[in-house]
């Protein structure tokens, strides 16, 4: 998916919000499910790229440190397009719901920095 196909499935569904959270561990559960499916691919896909997986992971803690949640995200989502990564569809999904994000971000720094 393109950063603008991201886009403009991110205005879609905020008219929508289809997703709800109801049961916070479940929501959880499916974070680390989704995080585990891309986190490892995307970060040898910047390996391959020579980006600086140093500075990456310093601005993911920083964003996620800092209560950045959506910016954390938002970030994966460059890095994917930056070099051509396909990101999970559930990874969208979860990321176009306010509730949902800060579970989402939590699972991913958690996969990122155990890399």
């Amino acid at each position: 998916m393109t950063t603008s196909e991201y886009l403009e499935l991110f205005m879609m569904s905020r008219k929508e919000q289809a997703l709800k959270l109801n049961d916070e561990e479940s929501a959880y559960e499916i974070a680390q499910l989704t995080s585990g499916s891309f986190v490892y691919a995307l970060y040898d896909n910047l390996l391959q790229f020579d980006i600086e997986e140093d500075a990456v992971a310093e601005h993911l803690e920083h964003l996620y440190d800092t209560g950045n949640h959506f910016g954390l995200i938002y970030f994966i989502v460059m890095l994917a397009d930056a070099t051509g990564f396909a990101l999970p569809k559930t990874f969208i999904e979860m990321s176009l719901n306010d509730d949902l994000v800060p579970i989402l971000s939590a699972a991913i720094i958690e996969d990122w920095l155990d890399i």
